[in-house]
């Protein structure tokens, strides 16, 4: 039941975090690209986008509650009381970072909330609070068992990993929120769809993210493995060659939607294919999620 545990736990906090930063990199990174016609809508989209981030920053917080239940009872002394334990681990660097990721958590709530009520300066309160609630997983896990610069670099990694994969796949996920919550009248007409001016505003933010992700993930997997035997002969590696069969499975249908189905959004029926497929790639990007909350669970050096 543990890595039932760990799994739950870890999706929840990866998938929140994504979709905050997606709410947070769209409202700066892509809204203000979405065409002359489009831009008389940005407030409203703003608004449902910060709705989308208070409930994701809400997951994170809830997240790091259940991560510190998790540690908590896995460092438990049966013979002595809890406060004594919890005072404990709160004292450790464990509990700093965690300490630190809540508060992170708390001020992008906070943001979102704000920017919820047409507030734009709440935006980079939100972004802010998501950007540092994004160190949490580099500095509870194996990046920060490096030391001196080793460690520096490994913790500026994952945080760039996690920012990317927030931007590419939280962005996506807020993409498709924004045309589900499109006026009900708009949505009876395929021309009226948000895809057509969205979508070729994200692509360039997606390809940097994907790129990002590759060199990070590259640099980590290099760093934690020791030997490429590692990958088939260790818990860990056959977790990461899990995770980039998956990943490759991702890229393959973002590259689909990319190459063939963008050019169609025009048609009548191209943002209908868009969206399933893209429905597809956010599944197997949560497929992802689990895999790598297992994964940072695992010892790279367990056998």
């Amino acid at each position: 039941m543990t890595w039932l545990l760990d799994a739950g736990t870890g999706w929840l906090l990866f998938a929140s975090l994504a979709t905050a930063l997606g709410a947070v990199s769209t409202h700066f990174l892509v809204l203000p690209h979405g065409g002359e016609g489009f831009q008389e809508r940005r407030d409203g989209l703003n608004r449902s986008l910060a709705s989308l981030g208070l409930a994701a920053a809400a997951g994170v917080t809830l997240a790091l509650l259940l991560a510190s239940a998790r540690q908590i009872l896995e460092f438990r002394d049966p013979f002595a009381p809890l406060g004594e334990d919890v005072a404990l681990l709160m004292g450790s660097a464990w509990g700093s970072a965690w300490k630190a990721g809540v508060a992170m958590a708390c001020a992008s709530v906070v943001g979102f909330w704000m920017a919820r009520g047409g507030r734009s300066w709440a935006w980079w309160v939100a972004a802010a609070g998501s950007l540092g609630a994004a160190a949490y997983p580099g500095l509870t896990g194996h990046a920060a068992g490096g030391e001196g610069t080793l460690r520096f670099v490994l913790l500026s990694a994952d945080l760039l990993h996690v920012v990317a994969a927030g931007t590419w796949l939280g962005g996506l996920a807020s993409l498709l929120w924004l045309e589900r919550r499109r006026p009900a009248a708009d949505a009876m007409s395929a021309a009226a769809s948000l895809l057509p001016s969205l979508v070729p505003a994200f692509s360039p933010v997606a390809m940097v993210s994907v790129a990002t992700l590759v060199v990070t993930g590259s640099l980590a997997s290099w760093a934690h493995l020791e030997s490429v035997s590692s990958l088939w002969t260790t818990p860990y590696g056959r977790l990461l060659l899990l995770k980039v069969v998956v990943v490759a499975g991702v890229l393959v249908v973002g590259a689909l939607n990319w190459r063939r189905l963008t050019p169609r959004l025009s048609e009548p029926d191209g943002p209908g294919a868009m969206r399933r497929s893209a429905l597809v790639e956010l599944a197997l990007a949560n497929v992802v999620l689990v895999v790598t909350a297992i994964l940072v669970r695992t010892s790279p050096l367990g056998h």
